[in-house]
């Protein structure tokens, strides 16, 4: 036998009806952003914190600023991956993906840094923004 299936996982925040996790790890912490399930309409992202994969897990809040249009929609996206700057160690880029019901073929992509603010994860919206 090559390897052997685990068969542990955990429900995160279950009555939360989270979608499109994104999880990344950061000084030892576990971070996830989610979106609430509203189908294809944007709604706000939720975040949370854990010392250990499988928790237990702590609820942060949205961790999108700006207007409230841009709080409660998520910048009209929600998340797809959480990607770790491959030059700047500890520096992260929050991936989302952005639905157009009425036009499905025009989806887009958005990529914001996520910055900390009193140990939460925080996403703004950034017209430009160069990596380092």
């Amino acid at each position: 036998m090559v390897g052997r299936m685990e068969k542990s996982y955990v429900a995160v925040m279950p009555v939360g009806h989270n979608e499109a996790p994104s999880i990344f790890k950061k000084e030892g912490k576990y971070y996830l952003i989610t979106s609430g399930c509203t189908g294809r309409k944007p709604n706000a992202a939720r975040s949370f914190v854990a010392d250990h994969i499988f928790g237990p897990w702590i609820e942060l809040g949205n961790p999108s600023r700006g207007t409230e249009k841009e709080k409660n929609t998520t910048f009209d996206s929600q998340s797809t991956f959480i990607l770790e700057n491959p030059n700047t160690p500890g520096q992260y880029i929050f991936m989302a993906d952005r639905w157009r019901p009425d036009n499905a073929i025009d989806g887009r992509y958005i990529w914001l840094p996520i910055v900390f603010e009193q140990e939460k994860p925080v996403i703004k919206w950034e017209t430009k923004w160069n990596m380092k």
